[in-house]
């Protein structure tokens, strides 16, 4: 390296310690594109950070972040963090924020193509502590972004084979999207218990509509049709749009057609109406059906037949169960929920939207009807037992 290269290499030193950070840029770049074989360790390390912390870290321009990070991986070598993540790897960062906006852009072929860029047994597998919060390790953010990309892409096996790593690792922050991943790869398998035990475990976490509708799948695909419809019943009355559920309806339509008929004409009638006002494609079968039964091939104005129905999917849902008395002993300062106290002294939290009463009625000492159904108390860790479908008693 000749004396030119070198003084100039050490005033870009000089101008990164003085925050001098685009005059720094410049003199690393002209330098890297004449004789990068001059570049200690030290200037690497140094020229990946400016553009880490300029183009990568909180920048938005897809374009940009890919040029960027492309001289980043020329530069620089992903660090072995395995052992020791004191010291955090630009390139391994560089990598990571790649790999989620390419995730977020739904650009998922490309996203598998930057993974490969990544040896994850060099990856720090600690997770973080802020504050006393937990944060992921770059291998589980690693496993994240690719496991996403992997189930967009139908890539089922590799999918599978990775949320499974994931799920062993020691300081795992989140383990919902991971084990949501494996039920749906298992279920492609037809693993089918493996990926009922996946959904269960978040279910009691995260009891969202979408969840109670792929452990319904899970079942009616194993041949359990009674475990199938009450989960596809607690689908369709947790909280979402409508739209949202379409394939739930028509799944309940095939579970309870021969008991029900009616009730079943008219969950196909349901989802006919929905794929009509959002314009869907509406299967030739579905259409026949509707019109044979004469009923109007016109109507989207679905919200009308799930209004009819709800009275039909909560007598099923609580058809086994004892009805509950008390009254609202609290209501939570957010408003949003609160307890229900019965005569024998047993307290049940309850959310608001689960309150079927007027606006009016809702306050403490009201009297009340509800069932009851496992809820899972984030607070202390367990599963509880929460009121659900409560009505006032006048």
């Amino acid at each position: 390296m000749d004396a030119v290269t070198k003084e100039k290499l050490k005033l870009a030193q000089k101008f990164k310690k003085e925050n001098k950070i685009d005059e720094a840029e410049e003199i690393y770049r002209e330098f890297w594109e004449k004789s990068p074989e001059g570049f200690s360790e030290f200037d690497k390390t140094t020229f990946s950070w400016i553009l880490y912390n300029k183009y990568i870290k909180n920048n938005e321009d897809l374009d940009e972040i890919l040029e960027n990070a492309e001289l980043i991986t020329e530069v620089k070598k992903q660090q072995n963090q395995s052992q020791d993540s004191k010291y955090p790897c630009p390139y391994t960062l560089t990598i990571l924020k790649v790999l989620e906006n390419l995730n977020k852009n739904n650009d998922f072929e490309e996203v598998v193509m930057w993974a490969e860029k990544i040896n994850p047994d060099y990856l720090s597998a600690k997770a973080s502590d802020f504050n006393g919060r937990k944060y992921p390790s770059n291998k589980e953010k690693y496993y994240s972004q690719l496991t996403k990309a992997l189930l967009k892409l139908d890539d089922i096996d590799n999918c599978y084979e990775l949320s499974k790593e994931a799920l062993g690792l020691e300081e795992l922050t989140d383990d919902t999207w991971f084990n949501w991943r494996l039920s749906k790869c298992a279920n492609e398998l037809g693993e089918y218990d493996e990926a009922i035990e996946c959904l269960e475990k978040m279910i009691a976490k995260k009891p969202d509509w979408y969840m109670k509708a792929e452990i319904a799948n899970s079942y009616y695909f194993k041949g359990d049709f009674e475990n199938s419809l009450n989960y596809a019943i607690d689908a369709v009355l947790t909280p979402a749009p409508s739209e949202s559920k379409v394939n739930v309806y028509s799944l309940i339509a095939d579970l309870i057609e021969e008991e029900y008929p009616e009730e079943a004409l008219k969950h196909r009638y349901l989802e006919y109406s929905i794929r009509l006002n959002k314009e869907w494609k509406i299967d030739d079968r579905l259409e026949e059906e509707i019109e044979k039964a004469s009923l109007d091939t016109e109507n989207t104005q679905y919200w009308k037949i799930e209004k009819e129905l709800k009275g039909f999917w909560n007598e099923l849902k609580y058809k086994n169960q004892e009805v509950q008395y008390g009254i609202i002993s609290r209501i939570l300062p957010h408003g949003k929920a609160g307890f229900i106290q019965t005569e024998d002294g047993k307290s049940y939290y309850f959310k608001k939207y689960e309150f079927k009463g007027s606006e009016d009625e809702f306050h403490e000492r009201t009297s009340v009807s509800f069932y009851l159904e496992e809820g899972y108390d984030k607070s202390k860790d367990e599963i509880k037992m929460n009121a659900v479908n409560i009505n006032t008693i006048n």
